[in-house]
């Protein structure tokens, strides 16, 4: 008989390729009395979970289960067969297991695109953590570095001043002066390099308060310095 040539796998293949394959009616005719294809259940959740993404989608389409309004033409087939209803039931079996292993395999698919966007992005904040640690090292690194450097030349300047005068005070407090603009755009540079290592939108924006009352000390130093130095 045509049944014994029919395998699960070939069933489905047919409902996919529906609109090509004229003779669905009868192969379905030719089936409804053998149940070990109409309830082998293995096997045709096998076969779905195996079918190819196009594959699925035609197969999805055919049964209807893309939206609510869409058309079941596997029931309207099934309905228009002149079966018994021993016979008409193992295809109802069938079909209905067909969809249940549909929804199982895009319910397994939902769950697989839910954990992989979770682990990508646990992927990305703990790089992003990584990176934010790393840049704060060295951000604090080299504000030690240049605050030390700052406070060992300006030491040395002092050193160097033996015999104290109004020149010689001067002439510290104007290097004094331009070392505090220098010290701060060193370290607002680093600050804004550090902004970036984060990923953080938007331009850093100077504290135009802090910033000008340093610019304000720093110029009044310069200019005492130099009245010391050139004008006492």
């Amino acid at each position: 008989m045509m049944n014994e040539n029919l395998s699960v796998e070939l069933l489905i293949k047919s409902f996919i390729d529906s609109e090509k394959n004229e003779n669905l009616a009868e192969i379905l005719k030719q089936i409804s009395d053998n149940k070990f294809i109409c309830k082998n259940y293995s096997e045709i959740s096998q076969v779905i979970y195996a079918l190819k993404n196009d594959e699925f989608t035609k197969l999805i389409n055919y049964f209807g289960l893309k939206s609510r309004n869409d058309v079941n033409h596997f029931d309207g087939v099934v309905d228009s067969l002149s079966i018994s209803n021993k016979d008409r039931d193992n295809l109802q079996h069938f079909g209905r297991h067909i969809e249940l292993s549909c929804m199982q395999r895009r319910y397994i698919e939902k769950i697989t695109e839910d954990v992989t966007e979770e682990a990508e992005t646990a992927r990305r904040k703990v790089q992003k953590i990584y990176s934010e640690f790393v840049g704060i090292l060295g951000v604090f690194t080299a504000l030690s570095f240049a605050l030390m450097g700052s406070v060992q030349v300006f030491g040395n300047i002092l050193n160097n001043v033996t015999d104290p005068n109004r020149k010689t005070i001067g002439f510290v407090l104007v290097v004094a002066g331009i070392y505090m603009i220098l010290i701060y755009f060193v370290v607002m540079t680093l600050f804004i390099g550090m902004k970036k290592i984060f990923g953080i939108d938007g331009e850093y924006r100077f504290n135009f308060k802090f910033t000008g009352c340093m610019l304000v000390v720093s110029v009044f130093l310069i200019l005492i310095g130099v009245i010391g130095v050139y004008f006492i």
